[in-house]
């Protein structure tokens, strides 16, 4: 009621007209309403020891309350039922594009692309590029042409260059607003690959894939996350409900994994056994009185004709 009772006084034109506070306090209310709130609008006014400071507070708790709220609703909408749907994909091609295709949605990222650890290096399985119209490897039947990424240099030492390797040897994620103007990296392989496409690649998240026992199986790195209504290309969020997807996706992944080496290891298994099998089923026929009989009858033929 306090709150109410504020807000219609906030409508009379001469208060708003002679008190700015209440106009960032209309701003920041109206933010709320949108859905794009930040503490940024009220901080200073927040530190008022009076009734201003007071009602930026509990606005500001409202609005983080309501975005609370709307990122439990976005997981229980959105990630979770995505979450099965990866853990029940068979199909392992599918399984690993839609990985990739979802968290592009998720951040609004213009490209996308998966790599799987395989003997100490970074193989490429999914690459997609929405402004390209570039899809390679899952689904497409489009083989994807590049090198798998050392994590190891051929002296031994690690390959922190490669901004992936970079992630999956450290198990870190990495955030860069612009590639071109990162420190640290080694970038021009991208920026070949710029050149010969026309494309600009800038905003970069590259996230290590984890399993339940800290073990890196994979790097997720999206590329040009873009403003959903200007389409400019700005940095990566950190963003919960991204987190949730990324759990829940490598936990399909994982598990897909465990089953494919299981079922790789029962086949295994099977060979081994009817290999015994077969030599056991031969022995037994070797020691049979018949094959031995069977046996002296063809050295006695092969001695006979070979002294005619």
């Amino acid at each position: 009621m306090v709150l109410g009772g504020i807000l219609r006084d906030m409508s009379q034109p001469t208060i708003i007209s002679s008190t700015s506070p209440l106009k960032r306090i209309m701003h920041a209310v109206r933010a709320i309403e949108r859905g794009d709130y930040d503490s940024i609008l009220l901080r200073d006014l927040m530190k008022d020891a009076g009734e201003l400071g007071q009602l930026a507070q509990l606005l500001d708790a409202m609005a983080s309350n309501i975005s609370q709220r709307d990122t439990q609703l976005r997981l229980l909408n959105k990630v979770i039922p995505i979450g099965v749907a990866l853990s029940a994909e068979k199909d392992f091609n599918r399984l690993l594009e839609s990985l990739v295709m979802e968290a592009q949605t998720f951040t609004n990222a213009d490209a996308g692309t998966l790599y799987l650890v395989e003997d100490d290096k970074l193989r490429f399985v999914i690459l997609r590029n929405i402004s390209l119209n570039m899809k390679m490897g899952g689904t497409s039947g489009m083989p994807i042409a590049y090198y798998p990424v050392r994590m190891f240099n051929k002296d031994g030492s690690e390959n922190r260059a490669n901004v992936a390797s970079y992630a999956a040897l450290t198990r870190k994620r990495i955030n860069i607003a612009d590639a071109y103007e990162a420190e640290g990296f080694d970038f021009s392989g991208t920026k070949a690959f710029d050149e010969k496409t026309h494309y600009r690649s800038k905003s970069f998240l590259t996230i290590p894939l984890e399993n339940k026992e800290g073990h890196v199986i994979g790097v997720l790195q999206l590329i040009n996350a873009k403003n959903p209504t200007t389409g400019e290309i700005v940095p990566f969020k950190d963003d919960n409900v991204l987190e949730a997807l990324i759990l829940l996706a490598t936990a399909a992944l994982d598990g897909y994994i465990r089953e494919a080496a299981l079922r790789s290891e029962i086949a295994k298994l099977r060979i081994e056994i009817d290999q015994t099998r077969r030599t056991k089923q031969v022995e037994e026929i070797t020691e049979t009185k018949f094959f031995r009989d069977l046996k002296h009858k063809a050295e006695e033929m092969r001695t006979k004709l070979q002294k005619e």
